[in-house]
């Protein structure tokens, strides 16, 4: 079916077709555009039908759920999907976090000499470096033209402020830069005064490691494909340090002002409603028609479908694009970070440098076979054929670096994590302890920051994490390369 009008929503009720139940441990099951990946969980009802219902509307080519399927608080779409649409572009398909993401830090130390004194010495001088708020400076923090930089030419544009190789963004999807869409775009028609010109946006540079974040400590434990885990540079008993952490406050508060989403709390509606008032009819005036602001920006829409070419769907992507640079530098400041606090806790002479950032949050156009497609993932990463995959497991369940397959269409994409699979399994009792103890640290931010919390706890069982692994082996969407056992956890 083809849509007359792709400026506002649109749906099918009723239409949706009914997902497989096959009792296999890892299927693959696909009716008309709707494809699940599963370890034989049962899928709650309300995500499935939501996902019926999205694989219904006219102008979604497929939805992909992955194995780690959940439902996040507030949230217009489950998380661990991706969302494939023709010539539209949709906000609620992801968070508004674009360009949340991990990395993993190669080093040069090894096992004995990460010691927990050192781990807790480590985590103590990042928290230091941290900032308390928003608008507190950091060692970090960037000034306004740098922050005019970053939004439009992304992690390049801050390489030299943090003293960095120039070939750390290679490291990066997309070279840490996302092309800004359209000809003429200027960051006072597509980004809020207050962001542009406040400390706000710009202070808190990375080391924000609260929610479901944090920073690790992790061991080399097991080389699956030894050959190329050494053409990658590790071995075993080789330190890491794996990172996850959102964008930072600019890219949020700019994608809010560009949709009424459900997860904005309570208390900043308000603000949010006057500062979007005075952004697309005051410092917007006269870009775009009055009516059309008011139905696209203020009223409340499950799933807005927005014409890509359209002036509101051109708009959307440069402001997409500019949250995601800003996401790739607030990530290079972490970076940059984890490399002055290990030389600062062992010995200038550690060597270290980033092997993979991979973001799992954001709305990219991607070449499909009938052409052009755009793809929106929500707490999913994109696939990439022989380039390495990152899936974490928890504070206490290893982690794996993998390779992309070579052959996949619908398959384009994977859990960023086993998080949810994991909760499944310690609620049900059968996380069972094995080999290790890992460091578990929880800490204020700032200068004179105070421990939370310091506690040993087991390594647990890793097969949740692993029947994921084998779920996308047995689909060739990618292969395990090196598992990463925690040593230490930091949240602050």
């Amino acid at each position: 079916m083809r849509r007359t009008d792709l400026t506002r929503p649109h749906l099918h009720s009723g239409a949706g077709t009914a997902l497989p139940d096959l009792p296999e441990t890892c299927f693959a099951g696909a009716r008309d555009k709707l494809i699940r990946l599963s370890l034989d969980e049962d899928l709650p009802g309300p995500i499935r039908a939501t996902l019926e219902r999205l694989a219904a509307l006219d102008y979604v080519e497929s939805v992909l759920a992955l194995p780690d399927v959940h439902w996040k608080e507030r949230m217009e779409v489950p998380s661990s999907i991706a969302i494939t649409t023709r010539g539209v572009i949709v906000p609620e398909f992801t968070s508004v976090a674009v360009n949340d993401g991990m990395g993993v830090v190669q080093t040069s130390l090894r096992e004995e000499e990460m010691t927990p004194e050192r781990i807790r010495t480590f985590f103590g001088r990042i928290c230091s470096h941290a900032a308390k708020s928003f608008f507190d400076t950091n060692r970090y923090s960037i000034g306004t033209e740098e922050l005019f930089r970053v939004v439009t030419e992304g992690a390049p544009a801050l390489v030299g402020r943090y003293g960095l190789d120039p070939q750390v963004t290679a490291a990066m999807e997309d070279g840490g830069r996302m092309a800004i869409p359209g000809s003429g775009a200027s960051l006072l028609g597509v980004v809020p005064l207050p962001l542009l010109m406040t400390r706000f946006s710009r202070s808190e540079m990375g080391l924000n490691f609260g929610g479901n974040h944090f920073l690790e400590i992790q061991v080399v434990d097991d080389l699956v494909d030894p050959a190329l885990a050494r053409q990658w540079g590790f071995s075993r008993g080789q330190i890491v340090v794996m990172y996850h952490l959102g964008p930072g406050p600019f890219g949020g508060t700019l994608l809010n002002h560009y949709a009424l989403r459900d997860k904005v709390k309570d208390s900043r509606r308000t603000l949010f409603l006057a500062s979007k008032l005075l952004f697309h009819y005051v410092q917007r005036m006269g870009r775009g028609r009055i009516g059309r602001k008011w139905d696209t920006y203020f009223r409340r829409h499950e799933w807005n479908a927005l014409a890509a070419g359209s002036p509101e769907g051109l708009l959307l992507r440069q402001a997409f694009a500019m949250a995601i640079n800003f996401g790739y530098g607030y990530r290079l400041a972490t970076i940059a970070a984890i490399g002055d606090a290990l030389r600062e806790t062992v010995s200038e002479q550690v060597g270290c440098h980033v092997f993979c950032d991979i973001s799992h949050n954001g709305v990219t156009e991607e070449a499909g076979p009938e052409g052009v497609r755009w793809v929106a993932r929500h707490n999913a990463c994109r696939l990439e054929a022989g380039a390495p995959t990152l899936v974490a497991g928890s504070y206490d369940v290893a982690s794996y670096l993998g390779v992309g397959g070579e052959d996949f269409d619908q398959l384009h994409s994977y859990d960023h994590g086993a998080g949810n699979l994991i909760e499944h399994y310690r609620e049900a009792g059968r996380l069972t302890p094995a080999e290790g103890e890992v460091t578990r640290m929880k800490r204020t931010r700032g200068r004179g920051g105070r421990v939370v919390r310091d506690e040993k706890v087991p390594i647990r069982t890793s097969e949740p994490i692993d029947r994921l692994m084998e779920c996308f082996e047995k689909h060739a969407i990618m292969r395990r390369v090196v598992r990463l056992r925690p040593l230490g956890n930091l949240k602050n």
